[in-house]
C-alpha cells in the first residue's frame, strides 16, 4: 500500500497515544462495541491462526483463546510498543502496513483476519491492496471481517457530521464498501449498525469468505 488518508493533527493527534485512545473508546462505547463484535466473530479460536490488521492496542487478544496464533500489525509504533509491553509473547507484533512486505509464510495461513476500523482510512487503491493480500493470506474457507464508519441514506445529520470528523477521510456508503470487497471475495455479507456507540454514529460490518 502506498498512502493512507488519515488525519492525526490538532486535537486528533492525542488519539495516537495508546492510553488516551483506550479512554476515548471507553467513553464513546467503542470498546463495548469491540467486545460484542469479537465475541460474535471470534468465537471458537482454539488453535486458530489470526491476523489483526491495524491492531491498535490489540484489544482482540482479550477475547481469543490462548492457543490461537495471533499476529498484530499497526503503522503506529507507539501502539506496537504498548502491545509488546502488555501482552509479551501472547502474540507477534509488527510495525508495518500489511502488504508492504509479502510474507511467504503467511500465504493461505490464517483462519480469520480482522481489519477493524481500517478501510475508511484508505483510498480505493490501498483498500484493494489490503483486500487482495488478505485474500492471499487466508486459508480456503477463511474469513476477513471489517468494521468501518459509514454514510447512509437514513442517517441523522448529526451522525453524518460526527463521522465527517473521523480521523479516516475515506468513509464510504455501504454500496461502495461492497463494491470494493466483491472485487476480491466471492462471498460478502454486510450490515449497518446505527446503535453501536453511545453517540450518534453508524458502522458498517462486512464478512468476506474465501
Amino acid at each position: 500500500m502506498t498512502s493512507v488518508t488519515h488525519i492525526n493533527t490538532g486535537i486528533r493527534k492525542i488519539l495516537e497515544h495508546p492510553s488516551v485512545y483506550n479512554s476515548f473508546q471507553d467513553a464513546i462505547g467503542g470498546n463495548k462495541q469491540r467486545k460484542e463484535h469479537f465475541l460474535t466473530y471470534f468465537k471458537n479460536t482454539k488453535n486458530k491462526n489470526i491476523l489483526d490488521i491495524g491492531c491498535g492496542t490489540a484489544v482482540l487478544l482479550e477475547y481469543i483463546e490462548d492457543t490461537a496464533d495471533y499476529h498484530g500489525c499497526d503503522m503506529e509504533e507507539s501502539y506496537i510498543d504498548y502491545c509488546i509491553k502488555k501482552y509479551g509473547d501472547r502474540g507477534s507484533f509488527y510495525t508495518e502496513r500489511v502488504g508492504e512486505v509479502v510474507r511467504e509464510e503467511w500465504l493461505s495461513y490464517f483462519d480469520i483476519i480482522n481489519a477493524h476500523g481500517l478501510l475508511h482510512h484508505l483510498n480505493d487503491n490501498d483498500s484493494k491492496d489490503l483486500l487482495d493480500i488478505s485474500y492471499k493470506y487466508l486459508k480456503p474457507g477463511g474469513i476477513l471481517v471489517t468494521v468501518d464508519s459509514v454514510f447512509h441514506q437514513n442517517q441523522s445529520s448529526f451522525a453524518k457530521w460526527l463521522i465527517s470528523k473521523d480521523r479516516g477521510q475515506n468513509v464510504r456508503t455501504p454500496e461502495a464498501y461492497l463494491a470494493l470487497a466483491k472485487q476480491h471475495f466471492p462471498q460478502v455479507d454486510g450490515f449497518i449498525d446505527d446503535k453501536a456507540y453511545r453517540i450518534p454514529y453508524s458502522l458498517y460490518t462486512m464478512i468476506m469468505k474465501k
